[in-house]
């Protein structure tokens, strides 16, 4: 087996931390967009027009995603 050096700090790793923050910044505009388009498919799709229901709407879908990824987490460790 092959012992190689770790390299600490983030002059050795520019790389590495400028990958994780473009995919930091894909996955806030993805929120962002899904903020504003969720909304809108309920009024469009569904005829919601009050803006509690399209609250719900959004809460009801985030509920929905929340536990469709605790089990995609899940399914994952294993």
């Amino acid at each position: 087996m092959n012992a190689t050096a770790v390299a600490l700090g983030l002059k050795a790793n520019w790389k590495q931390f400028s990958l994780l923050v473009l995919i930091n910044a894909f996955v806030g505009g993805m929120v962002g967009i899904e903020r504003t388009v969720v909304p809108l498919i309920g009024a469009e799709e569904f005829g919601v027009a009050s803006s509690t229901l399209i609250v719900s709407f959004i809460v009801s879908f985030g509920v929905v995603k929340a536990c469709a990824n605790l089990v995609s987490g899940q399914l994952a460790d294993t």
